[in-house]
């Protein structure tokens, strides 16, 4: 959890950047093959599934995924203290081909996009996404969206 200044006794901090943050470019598809995406992308993802292998979940049970999964995740632990959404996600692209056309192929053939979880241990924290970050994305084609979750301290 990222820390505020040390201020005098009983401050009380408004604004900043969010607490914590996790990124997630997500590839889906009927006949994705995990490791062709990862071999055209050139590293492992975080996880994967291929439609119709089973996966085993938490209770023991066992799942049927009814698509193909390709996802890779980067969190703020990863990341500088100072980085943000924006360069959590400059971060996770710059690790990736930058190749338009391989994009477009991608893009084409499966969903892809990229998914960040935003946390806040209190409230009027934010971000922004600069010109360049948006640039990657719209070079590759990518949506982006956001979920943000109220995380107070324990």
């Amino acid at each position: 959890m990222r820390k505020p200044p040390l201020g005098p006794e009983g401050t009380i901090w408004f604004g900043g950047p969010v607490d914590r943050f996790s990124i997630t470019l997500r590839i889906y598809g009927e006949d994705l093959d995990p490791d062709r995406i990862s071999a055209l992308l050139g590293c492992p993802p975080t996880s994967s599934e291929r439609k119709g292998v089973p996966v085993e979940i938490a209770r023991g049970g066992i799942r049927m995924p009814k698509r193909g999964r390709w996802l890779l995740e980067i969190e703020s632990d990863q990341c500088d203290e100072d980085d943000d959404v924006g360069d959590g996600v400059k971060k996770l692209l710059a690790g990736l081909p930058s190749d338009p056309a391989l994009w477009e192929s991608l893009t084409k053939k499966y969903k892809v996009d990229i998914f960040c979880s935003i946390y806040l241990a209190t409230d009027n924290r934010g971000f922004g996404i600069s010109p360049e970050v948006s640039k990657m994305l719209a070079d590759r084609s990518l949506e982006i969206g956001f979920d943000i979750y109220f995380d107070p301290p324990a």
